[in-house]
């Protein structure tokens, strides 16, 4: 039934602009066909408990300035999902390539043949696919071109991974919705890559290649031009193959854990959900999260989502069993390495889920212009919902670094006769470059304003008077 639901609802999508509002608190999971042909896809949200609340069908056909999209049914490395980092999109790649077409012969054409298509689906519901690739994931002689994931800021630009003939593989920037073509970011291998992120205004992907076995940065920030360096996060492996790691997936609880899915079964030590946490130097695994149906096997993890509250991360996964297709959601909430994994539902017969996200609230954080001299800029981490952490941090410093945190905005000029303002009041000032602001789970703490903006004390290009000081633009953090 779930495969006549896929084709029917395939069918409807063409006609379709918008859907139902998706719903904060659900997962959206990526659901395909399998086979090995090109797939309809749908975005299934259901509860955190696994209870479907409905589908959405993602065209299969061209309609004006919007293009179909499919995904190879037998490709277990595609269909990866992300949520822009503001909250308010959903995104992910495929083919525009008919339903029905061999899986072979997609993963061998170049882009000119079946474009690299992105799709952008807002929390309305409404899709966007006007963004095709003509020059991105390639397939040729010898390398299947594959286009995997999708990542975004504010669903105005991408970032995306995949594998294929070079320089068409890799990393890629995609600067504008509905653009034909993109980027090359990499200035060195990974070229196959996997599952491409976003976190605190850093990209990363995953790779299981040669000596890049894991999480990876791409560059520094959110790089938009060649020749950027990848780089494994130290402490993940360099050999081994894929039966030492073989990731996909990831979830950054806070900057100093980060969870990954690797889906080595039936007998690895290795596969299902890993924790690796970070000392300062280098990262670890603390241990690892799966199913063990006998001491000697173990269910493979793909997709991978969370959130963290109070504290606790709680984590969704798609979950391989070892047994043929089959697809399970998984839940667990990680209380230490003897934590239970929880199947929720077992992909349908003929279908099989690929990327899983947790929507939280869009971030209800907004920026001022206020930076004065210098060259220390801002950024922040988070969403402002309570029970969560909203984490501040001062980049480029060159004197004293500090935040200020105030509960009103303000207009204070910093000295008489200085062109250098605080967008906040001073009630608060933390010394260093980075400050977390813990937000207990207290609902009467909703719609309170904080406001936050970084100072570089003893910096020039600012005022002098009575010392040397620069200020960065500041945010107002909404709670919600």
């Amino acid at each position: 039934m779930q495969h006549l639901r896929l084709l029917a609802a395939a069918a409807l999508a063409a006609s379709l602009s918008s859907q139902s509002p998706f719903t904060v608190g659900n997962l959206v999971v990526v659901t395909v066909n399998t086979g090995a042909i090109a797939s309809a896809v749908t975005l299934d949200e259901y509860t955190t408990t696994g209870t479907l609340v409905q589908s959405i069908p993602l065209p299969t056909l061209p309609s004006g300035t919007q293009h179909g999209l499919t995904i190879r049914g037998n490709a277990a490395s595609e269909g990866y999902l992300n949520v822009s980092a503001d909250g308010r999109y959903l995104v992910l790649g495929g083919y525009e390539a008919p339903v029905g077409t061999p899986g072979a012969t997609l993963e061998a054409a170049a882009a000119a043949t079946f474009p690299r298509v992105i799709a952008r689906v807002d929390l309305q519901g409404n899709i966007d696919t006007s963004t095709a690739l003509l020059d991105a994931y390639d397939g040729g002689t010898g390398t299947a071109g594959n286009f995997r994931s999708v990542a975004s800021v504010d669903g105005s630009s991408f970032w995306t991974a995949g594998t294929g003939v070079s320089p068409s593989a890799g990393v890629r920037h995609v600067p504008n919705l509905g653009d034909s073509t993109s980027t090359f970011l990499n200035g060195s291998s990974p070229t196959n890559c996997r599952v491409v992120g976003i976190y605190d205004s850093l990209l990363y992907t995953t790779s299981a290649s040669t000596v890049y076995l894991g999480v990876c940065s791409v560059g520094s920030g959110l790089p938009t031009t060649p020749g950027q360096q990848i780089s494994l996060l130290p402490g993940f492996p360099t050999s081994g193959g894929t039966s030492a790691s073989s990731t996909y997936d990831f979830f950054w609880a806070d900057p100093n854990t980060v969870y990954v899915a690797d889906d080595n079964v039936p007998a690895s030590t290795v596969g299902g959900i890993s924790k690796w946490t970070f000392n300062g130097t280098t990262w670890s695994r603390a241990y690892r999260l799966t199913v063990q149906p006998t001491p000697t096997s173990n269910w493979g993890a793909r997709g991978l989502t969370g959130h963290t509250r109070n504290g606790v991360t709680t984590l969704w996964a798609t979950m391989v069993t070892g047994s043929g297709t089959s697809t399970v959601l998984c839940s667990v909430t990680d209380t230490g390495p003897n934590s239970v994994v929880t199947p929720l539902l077992t992909s349908p017969a003929g279908t099989a889920f690929r990327g899983v996200r947790h929507l939280a609230k869009p971030s209800s954080i907004l920026r001022f212009a206020a930076s004065c001299g210098g060259s220390a800029d801002i950024k922040i981490q988070g969403n402002a919902e309570i029970g969560t952490d909203v984490r501040t941090t001062i980049t480029n410093p060159v004197g004293l670094p500090a935040i200020v945190y105030g509960l009103s905005g303000a207009n204070l000029q910093i000295s008489p006769g200085c062109s250098c303002f605080f967008g906040t009041s001073l009630d608060v000032l933390v010394f260093g470059a980075t400050a977390t602001l813990s937000l207990p789970n207290a609902p009467s703490l909703v719609g309170l304003a904080i406001f936050s903006q970084g100072a570089d004390l003893l910096a020039p290009g600012g005022c002098s008077s009575p010392l040397a000081i620069t200020v960065t633009d500041f945010f107002a953090i909404l709670v919600q």
